[in-house]
């Protein structure tokens, strides 16, 4: 049965740490006619260690070889592998440490602090890369991270057309009445954590609703979204169309606020989200690089946590449960500070 994507969550509002922060328009230059100049012309992109030469590209999908693929494949199955290590509830390996993770932000002291607020995109940002480094240092990983080109797909008029979804990737559709992946590297998968709160032993699951998936994800809805010229706006947009209706119409695990990490195929979605939000980024660098905005609590919370409701800024400490150190919000906001080196392929 279909899980909801966004129920209602206890609230709960994370301790914010002081940290050295760049200025937001440090080292940001704007040509004559004042709009933001070139990546390359903007040397505030690349600060702290990052170079260049160090930076590290995430390539669509399709754009690695056969070969690489499997490499990718074989480094996720290897965290499925691997004993889990966090200690959270009903984890069973490194994968699920993880779903663990995501879930936990989620059911806290007073409520969900990773959806619906302001930090909603740096925290899952500093989340990719928990996934990267966890791929890399625990698995032997030196490929590039993939991401999936959902609007690509949406506007072709075949969102499951991508080579992602075939028998030798990630699996295509659940089928039978408990829509249970039955093909790909994950086929017959099983999962601990969640439904929701509950821990119970079920399938990887999904059902897709194609129509509803390409309406949610087009890029007409894109373009929308980008209208905003300032992050809240902005991030709520995308946050509540092409995010929140591609998890919802991959469905099964996926369309499970909670847990929907429970399927690896979360990852490519939230790669192609980051990047969304990078090119929004670089659209406006001067204003947008370190724009960020929003409640640190979801507003829906019947509770008011303690110290009164806040809105999220750099200085907003990101956590994982001891999986990765705390940072904060300023230095996952460019992803060539420093803290964070990489890039995308077709920007």
């Amino acid at each position: 049965m279909r899980l909801a994507l966004f129920g209602a969550a206890l609230s709960f509002v994370a301790s914010a740490a002081a940290s050295s922060l760049p200025h937001p328009h440090s080292n940001h230059v704007r040509t004559a006619n004042g709009h933001a100049s070139t990546e390359e012309a903007i040397p505030g992109y690349f600060s702290g260690s990052c170079t260049k030469d160090k930076m590290t590209i995430r390539k669509e999908w399709r754009h690695l070889s056969k070969v690489q693929q499997n490499d990718f494949l074989d480094a996720v199955q290897c965290l499925m592998d691997k004993p889990a290590k966090s200690g959270l509830t009903a984890t069973t390996s490194r994968f699920s440490d993880l779903q663990a993770l995501h879930r936990g932000m989620t059911n806290t002291a007073y409520a969900d602090i990773i959806h619906h607020v302001g930090q909603f995109l740096p925290w899952h940002r500093y989340y990719m890369h928990i996934y990267e480094t966890l791929l890399r240092d625990e698995c032997g990983y030196t490929g590039s991270i993939p991401w999936w080109d959902e609007v690509k797909d949406a506007d072709s008029g075949d969102m499951w057309g991508s080579s992602m979804w075939g028998a030798d990737a990630f699996g295509g559709n659940g089928t039978g009445s408990g829509n249970c992946v039955q093909d790909g590297r994950f086929a017959n998968y099983s999962l601990h954590i969640g439904p929701g709160d509950k821990d119970t032993d079920y399938c990887l699951r999904r059902a897709f609703e194609s129509e509803q998936a390409i309406a949610n994800a087009n890029s007409t809805v894109l373009k929308m979204c980008n209208s905003y010229n300032t992050y809240s706006p902005w991030w709520n947009c995308i946050s509540n169309i092409p995010h929140k209706g591609v998890h919802t119409y991959i469905g099964g695990v996926m369309s499970d606020i909670k847990s929907s990490p429970g399927d690896p195929v979360f990852f490519m979605h939230h790669m192609y989200i980051d990047r969304v939000w990078w090119l929004w980024q670089k659209q406006d660098p001067a204003n947008r690089l370190y724009d960020v905005s929003g409640p640190t609590v979801n507003e829906t919370a019947n509770v008011e946590p303690a110290g009164g409701w806040q809105n999220a800024t750099l200085h907003y400490e990101l956590s994982s449960f001891n999986i990765m150190p705390n940072t904060t919000i300023g230095k996952v906001m460019n992803p060539q500070g420093g803290y964070l080196c990489y890039g995308y392929d077709s920007e």
